[in-house]
């Protein structure tokens, strides 16, 4: 129906902007032309009320097509006279004014937002058609100038309002909103017959009524309890299969397992070529490291003792003197080497 109605106005708009591209032609030479746009204008209108269903378009839709239809009729016979065509043209611009004025209002109570948007263009339109109903503010213009200009304006007016015609659809979450109110209602609502109920219950009853929904909500509650923990339980346990490196399979899933194998390799030899699946890597045989007290007590050699054997007074002695005798001609040998093979020259004389 949205299109139909857009249809509407591009074909009363396109004829305007035709009007004003020949606004120096005959009226007679167009008028065909305009009684044709303004009946197939008027039919899609009409067509879109009917086809509206369920999302029902208000009725002033029908009746702009029924005066669009008529208005198109008239100006098809050529019973309109020259000098009230701009009336004419301005009577119907006025008419279709008012009704789009009215087709706002019917917008604001399903789009409160969008329905300001449509009002000027009805203003406009109604405006422009009072004045071409006056005669002497528009004797000297152009007439087609004139009927051009209404037919724009009208067309424009239409495809303003077909944009907001019809309940936008709600969005998710303007749903989710709609049922958590609705839901707060009922709850409320619920609460409000209980404290009903019990109120015109007597004293005894009203305890035993109490004591009961104190039991049931303490049992619901229990339920909960228990259901969460076993939901844990669950996740803990899965969680707890999937950390373990290991799986113990049964006999039975062994076996099942072997034979899905088996069956799965005599399908393959039976279809085409099979590939060789990838091995699990192996835990490769890291050398085991030695000890370092192992390792020191192989390496590191023990000194052998030495023998010490008591001496006397008289061989420690012998042996020192010995030693510095030994020191001195040692030290009288290193200096005749020296000066025997020195580089210098000529050679130092002892």
């Amino acid at each position: 129906m949205r299109i139909l109605t857009v249809m509407s106005g591009v074909i009363i708009s396109a004829t305007g902007a035709w009007c004003l591209a020949y606004y120096r032609s005959a009226f007679t030479s167009i008028a065909f032309v305009l009684a044709i746009a303004m009946i197939l204008s008027a039919v899609f209108l009409i067509a879109a009320y009917i086809l509206s269903g369920k999302k029902r378009l208000p009725e002033t839709v029908l009746v702009e097509g029924m005066i669009t239809l008529l208005f198109g009729f008239v100006v098809l016979n050529n019973e309109v006279p020259d000098t009230a065509l701009v009336m004419f043209f301005g009577a119907w611009l006025a008419i279709t004014g008012s009704i789009r004025f009215s087709q706002s209002l019917a917008v604001s109570r399903i789009d409160p937002y969008n329905w300001a948007k449509v009002l000027p263009m009805a203003i406009l339109n109604t405006v422009a058609g009072l004045i071409m109903l006056m005669h002497s503010l528009v004797s000297q213009a152009n007439q087609l100038t004139l009927i051009g200009v209404a037919m724009m304006l009208n067309g424009l007016s239409l495809l303003v309002y077909a944009m907001y015609m019809v309940k936008p659809e709600a969005r998710p979450q303007v749903a989710q909103a709609r049922a958590r109110v609705e839901a707060k209602q009922a709850a409320a609502e619920e609460r409000r017959k209980e404290r009903d109920e019990l109120r015109r219950l007597t004293r005894s009853e009203r305890e035993a009524k109490l004591r009961e929904i104190r039991l049931a909500a303490e049992a619901e509650a229990e339920n909960k309890r228990r259901i969460a923990q076993l939901e844990k339980e669950k996740q803990r346990a899965a969680r707890a299969a999937l950390l373990d490196p290991t799986i113990q399979l049964s006999e039975e899933e062994i076996a099942l397992i072997a034979g899905a194998d088996t069956a799965e390799k005599s399908e393959g030899k039976a279809n085409g070529p099979t590939y060789a699946q990838s091995e699990t890597p192996k835990a490769e045989n890291y050398p085991v490291k030695e000890d370092i007290t192992d390792i020191l007590d192989r390496e590191v050699k023990k000194p052998e003792p030495i023998a010490i054997t008591p001496l006397s007074a008289e061989e420690l002695f012998s042996n020192t003197n010995k030693q510095t005798t030994v020191s001195g001609n040692e030290k009288k040998e290193a200096g005749r080497f020296t000066e025997e093979f020195s580089w210098t020259w000529p050679p130092k004389t002892p």
